[in-house]
């Protein structure tokens, strides 16, 4: 009988809470999770990818993500995913990465990256695609927090309620035109933090004062006028 290894994947995703009946653990928790992180790491996006990378491998290596059978169908993965408490995953992975060393220390911290992204096979016929809105930073490229963003709201909205649950002392947040908002940018200056984010049409009255900041009258010139002009 083989052991995990010391600070190994497995014992840290036997902590994640299963979803499941009784009834429909015909596959390990963690081995199923083992396996889409891997196929995650080996580019596969969408359930169909991951179980397509999981068949692809060998027994041997089945064994060693903790399948005691062969593993199941991209739509097993799904099912578990769509019901899986994705804060108890994110805080296992954590946790092995701090074990190995991995995680950033606060030194280390400088520009972060405030992003929503669409999660790609999550659509259905009557609802919209899920998103979520992560926290990255850019230096290191570890993901430092995440959160879904509800139907009922949007990415802006969300992010608000999301800064406020992180440590923004001392860090750039870096975002797009969707986080250029008064209250998210307020939020950021009073947490200590500084923010640079891009302004557009979504904000006519502040893209006109930006542009405006930035134009050169054509009588200026910063040579020295000629004699006698």
């Amino acid at each position: 009988m083989t052991t995990a290894p010391e600070r190994g994947l497995l014992p840290f995703l036997e902590q994640v809470p299963d979803p499941r009946g009784r009834q429909g653990q015909r596959h390990s928790l963690s081995a199923m999770l083992a396996a889409v992180v891997c196929a995650v790491l080996c580019g596969c996006r969408g359930y169909r990818a991951i179980a397509q990378w999981v068949h692809l491998q060998e027994p041997e290596t089945w064994h060693l993500l903790g399948f005691c059978r062969r593993p199941p169908t991209w739509y097993g993965f799904r099912k578990l995913l769509m019901k899986l408490d994705a804060d108890g995953l994110h805080e296992a992975l954590w946790e092995w990465l701090a074990a190995l060393g991995l995680t950033p220390s606060d030194s280390e911290l400088q520009a972060v990256a405030l992003d929503g992204k669409v999660l790609r096979g999550t659509k259905s016929q009557h609802a919209r695609a899920m998103t979520l809105l992560a926290f990255l930073d850019q230096k290191t490229g570890c993901m430092l927090s995440q959160t879904p963003v509800h139907e009922s709201t949007n990415e802006s909205k969300a992010a608000l309620t999301f800064l406020k649950q992180l440590v923004l002392k001392g860090k750039l947040i870096v975002g797009d035109a969707a986080f250029c908002q008064r209250d998210i940018c307020e939020k950021i200056l009073e947490e200590q933090g500084d923010y640079l984010l891009v302004v557009k049409d979504n904000q006519p009255n502040l893209h006109k004062a930006a542009q405006q900041a930035f134009v050169i009258p054509k009588a200026f010139s910063p040579l020295p006028s000629p004699v006698g002009a």
